[in-house]
This record gives C-alpha cells, sequence and structure tokens, in this order.
C-alpha cells in the first residue's frame, strides 16, 4: 500500500474542507486562469480535484471545467456543491496516474502541491498523460513548493489546528531522492490518526526539465500565485508549459 492510498482518508477529510477560505479559493481560481490564458468556454481539467475547491469557481466564470479525483468521498462532495450552485461540472473518480483522453481540454492543471507524490517515472508518465489530453496549444499549469525555499528555510516540525483537528508535522528530508519525508499526525477528540508522506520536491530547472521531457515547450516559472516571477527564494513554485500546435500525441 502506498502512502497515499490512506492519507487522504480519515481525519484529512475535515482538513481539507477548511483548510481555506472562500475568498482564498477564488483568489487561486483567478490566478490559475490567467496564467493559463484561458477564456469562457473552454474546456479545463482540474486533476486531482478534491472536493473541487478551485474547479467550481472556475466554472462560475464561464469555464467547462472537469474535475478529476481517485477519492470518492471528495467527489461526491464536488457534485452536491456543484448541485446546489447549479453548475454543469463533470466530476470523475480516478486515480490520476490513469488519466485516459486524448486532446480533448484546452488547458489542465494540477494545483497546490498535489504533484509528486509517486515515484519519478510515475510522475513523468502522469505529465505524458497530461500532455496528451491537451488539445494542440493547450496550456498545463503546476503548483508545488520550491525545493531551494524549502532547503533554506528547513523546519523539522509545527503543531496546528485546522477545522477542530490539531495537526503534528515532522519533517525530514531525503536530498539523494529529492523527496520530503513527513510524519502527520491528526488528533481529535479522542480520534488519533499517523501518517508518514513522501513527496518529490522541485527546484525550477528541475521540473522545467521534466516537463520538456513530457513534451511541453515555452515553460514559464512563477513564484506565488503567478504575480511575481520566481526566483529561488520564491515559496511557491508554478509552471506553466504549452503543448506545441503541431505536437502529435
Amino acid at each position: 500500500m502506498e502512502w497515499h492510498d490512506r492519507f487522504f482518508r480519515g481525519l484529512y477529510t475535515r482538513v481539507l474542507a477548511h483548510q481555506f477560505q472562500h475568498a482564498a479559493s477564488l483568489d487561486h481560481a483567478r490566478a490559475v486562469r490567467r496564467m493559463l490564458r484561458v477564456r469562457r468556454g473552454a474546456r479545463v481539467l482540474d486533476i486531482p480535484c478534491g472536493m473541487g475547491r478551485v474547479t467550481l469557481p472556475l466554472a462560475r466564470m464561464g469555464l467547462r471545467m472537469t474535475g478529476v479525483d481517485r477519492e470518492p468521498g471528495y467527489i461526491s462532495r464536488a457534485r452536491r456543491a456543484a448541485t446546489r450552485a447549479r453548475l454543469r461540472v463533470t466530476f470523475i473518480r480516478a486515480d490520476m496516474r490513469d488519466l485516459d483522453a486524448t486532446g480533448e481540454f484546452d488547458a489542465a492543471f494540477n494545483w497546490f502541491g498535489s504533484f509528486g507524490y509517486f515515484s519519478d517515472r510515475e510522475n513523468l508518465e502522469f505529465l505524458r498523460r497530461v500532455f496528451r489530453a491537451l488539445k494542440p496549444g493547450g496550456r498545463f499549469l503546476v503548483d508545488g513548493p520550491n525545493k531551494s525555499f524549502i532547503l533554506s528555510h528547513f523546519y523539522k516540525g509545527n503543531d496546528e489546528w485546522v477545522g477542530g483537528v490539531r495537526i503534528i508535522h515532522r519533517n525530514a528530508f531525503d536530498r539523494r531522492a529529492g523527496r520530503a519525508i513527513t510524519r502527520w499526525t491528526f488528533i481529535r477528540s479522542r480520534r488519533r490518526e499517523t501518517h508518514t508522506s513522501s513527496m518529490r520536491i522541485f527546484a525550477g530547472g528541475e521540473l522545467r526539465a521534466l516537463l520538456r521531457k513530457a513534451g511541453f515547450r515555452d515553460i514559464r516559472l512563477y513564484g506565488r500565485l503567478g504575480r511575481t516571477p520566481f526566483s529561488r527564494h520564491s515559496r511557491r513554485l508554478i509552471a506553466v508549459g504549452r503543448k506545441p500546435r503541431g505536437a502529435t500525441d
């Protein structure tokens, strides 16, 4: 069993539901739309979409959204929210590694630290599947923490509360593998869960090279929400690549 087979269930479901206020989610959605340069009516893929936190605001902006996530509870919540808001959004329960589409989308994005869960081979294969799913000229955005920032601001632990859940982090970094290893403890009332995550963290040049290997070109790097140029001091690393117009799938 892989670490992400259990992590996103249980108490983390409550954490995810309370992690961001509506204003922050709307700000994120606007940033995604701006960096992808998509207009009303464009078909856009959010993978993985979680509970639709960014998917739904983008649908309200007139984009034709599809969200993919492997967690059935997240997909059910997202569908209910779309129904309440009278939004037409397609939500699909699937592992993002199993994406099977060809030339369907004008743009796609992988938002807020949802890339790097898998082995290097699987991470690259995921990027190639996204590349194939895009129309020629389509853009893909991937966002995550910046390795240079993490290494220069490394902290071994943290303790916080989100949605009534106490979260205890204990961090390590495997420099050889380029992976952040975090032991998580979630506590709510008498319930206690522990998990260990392993995330591949990229520097700007590493992520650019991986996207190029998957076929993307015209790759641009940004800092926070695309409002600042990327540098080694940026907390976030956002990359946007384009599928060449003459590309074959």
